[in-house]
């Protein structure tokens, strides 16, 4: 377990923050990760007193050295329900070259404004890295 606290000035005003980060590896190729952050701003401007929360839960999955699954849920208390999921497997196809194939699902983050539109993200990303030898 891991904490964090931090504080401040930020843009004229104050901002303090704490993180919390707990890691189990329950077994050689499964993992769990918690994190919690909390942020307090105190600005000068009206409606400048408020906190924000993030959370987040991650579970790693190696199917062999070269071949990994990931599985990450994201709450933000700074728009209403948002609550985002990524799935992303990574396949290591050869030294410093690797195929991503990432899912991601959820509200996207878009202004802390109270009447700002929330915006619902649904995507399929791939990414392919190669390395060449000389």
């Amino acid at each position: 377990m891991r904490f964090f606290e931090r504080f401040g000035s930020y843009y004229n005003g104050n901002l303090n923050e704490a993180r919390v980060r707990w890691s189990y590896r329950a077994s050689e190729r499964l993992s769990f990760d918690f994190s919690q952050q909390w942020n307090k701003f105190q600005l000068p401007v009206p409606g400048g007193d408020f906190s924000v929360l993030f959370g987040g839960f991650q579970t790693n999955y190696s199917f062999s050295r070269f071949l990994m699954l990931t599985a990450l849920v994201q709450v933000n208390t700074a728009n209403n329900q948002a609550v985002t999921g990524t799935v992303r497997l990574r396949w290591n196809y050869r030294p410093d070259s690797d195929l991503y194939i990432i899912y991601t699902a959820g509200q996207r983050f878009a202004s802390l404004e109270t009447n700002a539109p929330q915006y619902y993200q649904n995507s399929l990303t791939a990414k392919l890295t190669y390395s060449w030898r000389p």
